[in-house]
């Protein structure tokens, strides 16, 4: 039987972490955690606990309490819900984009406030919402004055519509919240918007044949990818941009184009930063990803592809049709046109290339 003894070897110790939480939340006696919970570790030598400092490391540690690896318990929920251990499903799926059934340019028909490109996630949420297809979902909230971010369970579409916005270019665990949907909310239609690793986490967990997970995998109903190059440490980059003397609270969007991070401004200002200058804010276990656009997602949207104020999506299984099929209907979204795969295609390419860790 895996444990998290397999996990860190594997994961953990190889600095191939996505940070996605995904073993956080399925452990069931709690003993994972991140070092933002806890400032020290307690290592169980026999007798005696020993404290160990966290810092400096971007994956998750253990409180020394695995019940496999003390009592022969029969678990494994940490490795089998990991998207990145050497016996992970996702080789299973198809490359480059990924399976594509439709591709549309899409806009939201409601008014989003302070959304990042198009507002069309909220839209298809708050529709969802509407409809009672889902009764949470986990998504991404920012404190606008800081841009601190953190993961959010919101369980109705005034919620979704306040988290609009959120900048998942940020480091987020966002699948921490998932635990407290599923037990102790006891949700049954859940839906999750996250990276690519993200995905990966939820294709792994509703792949498995651990029982431990089947809570999981049953309460999940949709999943929504956002295409991503990678995420910053927030610390890390909030520095960077303090040396460009930047405020946090005067930010509006950011996002990667062309090769570069475009940070756009409240007053409308843009500030461009070459992708070589900040590598050094990149989170290590990004550097392993492959995968663009998340293609192991009902739904995948993303800014490329599509002309300014738009969102491509890119319809990936029949479920995911369904959705965006009635948010169209309900009036929450219009579809007005095709999308560029050759310019999605391109970041991919660039993607790929670069060194990993």
């Amino acid at each position: 039987m895996k444990s998290y003894l397999n996990l860190k070897e594997e994961v953990w110790d190889r600095n191939i972490c996505s940070g996605c939480g995904a073993c956080v939340s399925v452990c069931p006696v709690d003993n994972i955690y991140f070092k933002e919970e806890s400032p020290v570790k307690f290592v169980c030598d026999e007798c005696a606990c020993i404290i160990e400092p966290v810092e400096g490391i971007e994956h998750p540690v253990s409180a020394e309490f695995c019940k496999t690896t003390l009592y022969d318990v029969r678990c494994g929920a940490c490795y089998d819900a990991c998207p990145r251990t050497e016996k992970a499903r996702i080789s299973d799926t198809e490359p480059g984009l990924g399976r594509i059934l439709k591709k549309y340019r899409v806009k939201a028909k409601i008014d989003v406030k302070n959304a990042q490109n198009g507002g069309v996630v909220t839209a298809i949420l708050t529709n969802a919402f509407e409809e009672g297809l889902i009764d949470g979902a986990l998504v991404m909230k920012e404190d606008k004055w800081t841009l601190e971010p953190e993961p959010y369970l919101a369980t109705s579409k005034e919620e979704v519509i306040e988290s609009a916005g959120s900048k998942y270019s940020w480091n987020v665990p966002i699948l921490k919240t998932l635990k407290d949907a599923v037990m102790n909310k006891k949700l049954r239609r859940i839906a999750v918007v996250g990276t690519p690793c993200v995905m990966d986490a939820i294709y792994q967990i509703m792949s498995s044949n651990n029982d431990l997970l089947r809570p999981f995998k049953n309460a999940i109903r949709l999943k929504i990818g956002l295409f991503c190059f990678e995420t910053y440490d927030y610390d890390k980059m909030i520095k960077i941009l303090e040396e460009r003397n930047i405020n946090p609270w005067t930010v509006r969007k950011m996002e990667i184009v062309r090769g570069e991070l475009r940070v756009t401004l409240i007053n409308g200002d843009t500030v461009r930063f070459s992708l070589k200058d900040i590598e050094h804010a990149v989170r290590v276990g990004c550097k392993v990803c492959r995968d663009f656009t998340g293609v192991t997602a009902d739904i995948s949207v993303g800014n490329v592809g599509t002309p300014l104020g738009y969102s491509t999506v890119l319809v990936r299984t029949p479920w995911g049709e369904g959705f965006i099929d009635r948010a169209y209907r309900n009036g929450y979204i219009s579809i007005e046109g095709d999308v560029n795969l050759d310019a999605i295609r391109k970041l991919l390419e660039l993607k790929k290339k670069r060194k990993t860790v």
